[in-house]
């Protein structure tokens, strides 16, 4: 096959259809990011507050997790929770929609780095505060809520944008198990044109995710002016 020219109005033409899809990506991105954000909390509870072995555990769960590539993740999740779940529980897991073992996989990712940004948050945090909010008899939610959440929450920003930049990117592997996303629509697109049009499909997409990578950095710019307002009223109130 003889490779055409440039094709920019095929690109007008696919954005609408590819723009489709777009909701989905969101959908595995979000409820990926919240999970692996709760599970993350998890961790790093049970690193700060728990047992030397249950450290120790977890400290080794979360090295082994965060050195596996997400593909590989999102295959032993889609293949291997299954078999685990039927032979375990004799449940079977069938009916399940594949995007959820896409959420899973990348959530348990996510967990692991969420779990580290945590940790490190509230380690950061200087300990006459708590000390000081537990002396005048504030609870541990309202220690959580003053304290540790504005301050940590706004130490761990920077990383936090970049894991979500990170989930949002590595959703486009949804494709490699049919589901149509963004990348797997332009598969589709690209073979009905002859893959002549290879260029011109994935362009497109790069287009997409670029402009969502690029609403999700400004939110988080956002979200650090506002809670650094928060920061610099603290430490001026406290020279």
């Amino acid at each position: 096959m003889i490779r055409e020219s440039f094709d920019i109005e095929f690109i007008r033409t696919i954005l609408p259809k590819l723009l489709e899809a777009v909701p989905l990506t969101l959908e595995m991105s979000v409820v990926s990011i919240l999970f692996g954000c709760l599970a993350g909390l998890l961790l790093a509870y049970a690193k700060i507050c728990g047992p030397k072995i249950l450290k120790s555990v977890i400290n080794v769960l979360t090295t082994v997790l965060r050195t596996v590539p997400d593909v590989v993740l999102l295959y032993i999740v889609y293949f291997g929770l299954p078999i685990l779940v039927k032979n375990v529980f004799g449940v079977s897991l069938a009916s399940w929609q594949k995007q959820t073992f896409v959420i899973i996989a990348l959530a348990i990712g996510m967990s692991a780095t969420a779990g580290e940004m945590f940790r490190s948050a509230y380690n950061s945090l200087e300990k006459g505060q708590l000390e000081a909010a537990h002396a005048i008899g504030m609870t541990r939610w309202q220690r959580f809520r003053k304290i540790i959440f504005p301050q940590g929450f706004f130490v761990i920003l920077p990383n936090l944008a970049s894991a979500c930049l990170a989930i949002t990117q590595a959703t486009a592997l949804a494709y490699t198990l049919g589901i149509m996303d963004i990348t797997g629509k332009a598969r589709i697109i690209n073979t009905n044109a002859g893959s002549l049009k290879t260029f011109e499909s994935y362009l497109a997409v790069a287009l997409i995710y670029w402009t969502i990578s690029f609403l999700i950095g400004a939110v988080f710019k956002w979200l650090e002016w506002k809670f650094g307002k928060g920061m610099r009223t603290l430490a001026t109130t406290t020279r």
